[in-house]
């Protein structure tokens, strides 16, 4: 069991690296966050803007939508762990090529087999390409690179069309055989664009980015991507790198370990078995965690260990830690995880609902009080707390 003096001193670290300590303030203070956080997880869309809120100074949702624009800071696209992140721009692909895609166009690969559909080179060559070439230059709708796929499809003498499952509805729907976008997005050729209404844009990378060629193959892109993890998460162990970057292969990580070795500090605390990977800094003077936080579903810091005891006590794991891999709302007390939240939309007002690990005294309750009441400022909408 690590000492609690050492477990503080690795959260006091870590709430500063996140930003979640120390907020960021400066001009571009979005593109800072994404970058210290190795991407914020952007799954929801909407949800995703509270976890730059928890670490920009005064952040609205402009401050996103400024830099999440062709040839601006931020890019949303896939990467690490096959999800959706925002990202910086300048890193695109050491983030896209770094991921460990290629287990992930293996699957695709893989898919297309079952369908009929021809190989990658095949579907670059006959599918994306030509879509790239239509929409240089503009962002399009989900729904048209589907009716672009079934009409190419269907030139090809392909079947354009098949049965969907039904979900939630008894009825059978159809769609396009094929549409392609996860696996454009892993080859480098597309990005989220934002929405038009309830449906998602996309946009050619070449487009969006400012630095359209990339000189890194894709080992050089994994090992950059693992000290970028390591610089920001660490001190960290081989499990939380692999947990991480669960895409990269046992052989990916252990040549990127070795070619980081050199600058890479290697820590041992009492305890513990694995040993913890940072880059040399002085951990001596870094300031006490806020007295409360609270974060959104899926935030980056809950997806950032396989080990969250830093943060997290083990006793309390399945409370944040749901089935189906859901990620809670959490509120941190002094840097650690003391409670959970949901909210639930009631006419002109947001019920927030908090449930804590244990009793809480009254500062405590009046300090969650005054960071929702911040968190009511930045929605625009009246909240309500209960216990």
């Amino acid at each position: 069991m690590i000492e609690y003096k050492t477990l503080l001193a690795l959260n006091q670290r870590l709430m500063v690296k996140q930003l979640l300590s120390e907020k960021s303030s400066n001009s571009e203070s979005t593109a800072a966050v994404a970058e210290a956080c190795c991407g914020i997880n952007s799954q929801d869309y909407l949800e995703s803007l509270s976890s730059f809120w928890a670490r920009s100074q005064n952040f609205r949702n402009s401050d996103f939508l400024n830099q999440m624009k062709p040839h601006g800071g931020i890019v949303r696209t896939w990467t690490v762990r096959g999800t959706m992140h925002t990202i910086p721009s300048k890193d695109y692909y050491v983030y896209v090529f770094g991921s460990g895609r290629n287990s992930i166009l293996s699957g695709y690969d893989r898919w297309a087999k079952r369908l009929g559909i021809p190989s990658k080179d095949f579907r670059i060559e006959k599918l994306y390409q030509p879509l790239m070439d239509q929409i240089k230059g503009e962002s399009v709708t989900t729904d048209r690179i589907k009716q672009f796929m079934i009409n190419k499809l269907t030139q090809l003498g392909l079947v354009g069309r098949m049965t969907l499952r039904r979900g939630w509805s008894s009825l059978p729907t159809e769609g396009p055989t094929w549409v392609g976008i996860t696996e454009m997005s892993y080859l480098g050729m597309l990005v989220s664009a934002g929405r038009k209404g309830s449906q998602s844009l996309w946009m050619r990378a070449s487009d969006w980015l400012s630095n359209k060629n990339n000189e890194l193959q894709d080992d050089e892109c994994i090992t950059e991507l693992i000290r970028k993890y390591i610089q920001q998460y660490g001190p960290v162990t081989r499990s939380d790198i692999g947990y991480w970057c669960n895409r990269i292969s046992k052989n990916e990580l252990d040549n990127s370990l070795a070619l980081l070795k050199k600058d890479l500090t290697v820590e041992h605390f009492d305890g513990l078995k694995e040993a913890y990977y940072s880059f040399n800094e002085d951990a001596s003077d870094y300031p006490e965690a806020p007295k409360t936080i609270i974060l959104p579903e899926f935030d980056s810091l809950m997806m950032g260990y396989k080990d969250r005891s830093r943060f997290l006590s083990l006793d309390y794991l399945k409370n944040v830690s749901k089935p189906q891999g859901i990620i809670s709302r959490t509120i941190l007390l002094n840097g650690f995880v003391s409670a959970t939240w949901g909210k639930k939309k009631q006419k002109d007002k947001l019920i927030v609902t908090v449930t804590p690990f244990r009793e809480l005294d009254s500062t405590e309750k009046r300090s969650i009080m005054e960071k929702f009441l911040e968190y009511s400022d930045y929605l625009g909408t009246l909240i309500q707390v209960e216990f």
